[in-house]
């Protein structure tokens, strides 16, 4: 039988278990675009298919060895204990194929071998199952980063590496029919966040952080257990491999990210506390936008070849991954504190709500606090002494202690409060010093409408008090202006629609990121 005509017998040839030296009870397969997997009992073998992508050439027989050994020497980095080594496959009778030792002179084909491991132990399975403790999501980081530090280092550019993949990326989803919108939007904020980053990428260049590392460290490529392992390095393009560890990283933080964001948080943590560095929290989010970008787009052209409800899950998972990719774009231009303020009855409230879900950070409101502090329902008015200036004064530093809280376990907050009095601002101000990094956003709307609203909203249920004589006097006392320490990000004119308000704001933050001076350590960014 020759190599093409058993490659034409694959798979059908190996689901007899006599094919296999080790005797399993019966033999599964699984298969992709480019391999057929044989599940034989105890072992796995990887068959590469004979294919030729323009991303993979696995066209000839001799490649397809060399390849088996590329993959066998990873495998070796990753996961030693799995990979067993090289077989070939050989005739066996007219129309059978059997395992033989690599060097047979008869070989057809060739395959990896290794160790089967148990599938519920993946990251993915246990992600889905909700079973996996911080404790975990830490081990996994750590794992990744000591891989890291012994994987070669590559002095390699990797700006233009990362603008080559955006621009590939954006052009793919277009074609495969994402919204059009939604990729200019993405887009635009990659292009301005790659310049941005330009200097930190190029330092971390020359620190020695570019390395030749996993390339596809999805969830269900990492085993749990003692210890962890990783699997399915990417063997058939070292350029692929190629990349700061940070965006090495990022393709599982963003897997991982999907299921459980405070899992995420773990991950860099025990990435970082096994000496490992990603780089700043926000060239990391820039990193998982890129990462989620590429996913969607990968998804969306499976969808194209599908039919049927696996068509429509399969192109709502891609959709879903341009809305993560769009959470972590709002955490690269936003600052990790901030502050959404403006008088009563503009907006704010519902601004920092829309902020909060973009971004994916908490929200922290100065009339939910308040009510606590007088220990009464959120939906209760407050009688008049909650809003004495000491009772005020209360609520501003405790708006500052939970964001600083927030800011420690979640990564960042929207803080929604008035700032109308210089008092309010400074015990805000005093309570913590994130306050000077914060991000100001001031909504504004004429009094006309101010009014209305708070005509509107007394009839309602609401966490605020503030209805029109209120809104009423603090305009005659305050004009409807807010103290800010610093100039506003944006003033926003909350009588358009939310969503036209955050693609402006969008645009001026991807705008502004641009051409701002980003000669920064990773500590300045903030971690």
């Amino acid at each position: 039988m020759t190599a093409p005509a058993a490659t034409r017998r694959l798979p059908d040839a190996l689901f007899d278990p006599a094919a296999f030296p080790h005797g399993p009870a019966s033999v599964e397969l699984r298969e992709t675009h480019i391999s057929w997997v044989f599940l034989a009992g105890s072992k796995v073998y990887k068959v590469k298919k004979p294919v030729r992508f323009p991303f993979l050439d696995y066209s000839t027989l001799e490649r397809r060895r060399a390849l088996c050994h590329a993959e066998l020497e990873l495998g070796a980095r990753f996961a030693p204990s799995l990979y067993n080594g090289v077989v070939a496959l050989v005739p066996d009778g007219p129309d059978g194929l059997r395992v033989a030792p690599e060097h047979d002179a008869r070989a057809v084909e060739y395959a990896v071998v290794m160790g089967r491991y148990d599938e519920s132990a993946t990251l993915r399975a246990q992600l889905a199952e909700r079973r996996v403790p911080a404790a975990d999501a830490r081990a996994v980081g750590a794992t990744v980063a000591r891989l890291h530090q012994r994987s070669p280092v590559v002095y390699a550019d990797g700006t233009p590496r990362l603008a080559a993949v955006i621009e590939e990326t954006v052009a793919t989803l277009t074609e495969a029919g994402a919204p059009a919108r939604r990729v200019e939007e993405l887009a635009r904020f990659c292009r301005s966040a790659l310049i941005a980053f330009g200097p930190e990428l190029d330092e971390r260049s020359r620190l020695g952080h570019v390395r030749d590392g996993h390339g596809d460290l999805r969830a269900e490529h990492v085993l749990l257990g003692k210890p962890v392992q990783t699997v399915d390095a990417i063997e058939f393009d070292p350029e692929l491999r190629i990349a700061d560890v940070g965006y090495d990283l990022a393709f599982l933080l963003m897997d991982v990210a999907r299921t459980d964001d405070d899992l995420a948080r773990a991950l860099v943590r025990g990435y970082r506390a096994a000496g490992g560095d990603p780089g700043s929290d926000r060239l990391l989010a820039f990193f998982s936008a890129v990462r989620a970008l590429v996913r969607a787009k990968v998804d969306l052209l499976r969808a194209a070849q599908l039919t049927g409800a696996a068509e429509q899950a399969r192109t709502a998972r891609g959709l879903a991954l341009l809305d993560l990719a769009d959470r972590f774009a709002w955490r690269v231009r936003l600052p990790r504190l901030v502050c959404v303020a403006g008088p009563a009855a503009s907006g704010k409230s519902t601004v920092a709500e829309a902020l909060a879900t973009r971004a994916g950070r908490p929200v922290i409101s100065s009339d939910r606090i308040r009510k606590l502090q007088a220990g009464i329902d959120p939906y209760e008015k407050a009688p008049p002494s909650a809003y004495g200036d000491i009772q005020s004064r209360a609520v501003y530093a405790e708006l500052a202690q939970r964001a600083a809280i927030a800011l420690r376990e979640s990564g960042g907050a929207i803080v929604d409060a008035t700032f109308r009095r210089r008092a309010d601002s400074d015990a805000f101000a005093a309570t913590t010093p994130l306050a000077a990094s914060a991000g100001w956003i001031v909504c504004e709307a004429p009094p006309a409408v101010l009014l209305e609203r708070a005509r509107r909203r007394a009839l309602s249920d609401s966490v605020s008090d503030a209805g029109p004589n209120i809104v009423a006097a603090e305009l005659t006392v305050h004009h409807g202006h807010v103290i800010t320490p610093t100039a506003p990000l944006a003033r926003l004119d909350t009588t358009r629609p939310v969503p036209e308000l955050l693609a402006d704001l969008a645009r001026s933050l991807d705008e502004r990121m641009a051409a701002e001076d980003h000669h920064q350590s990773s500590a300045e960014a903030g971690r």
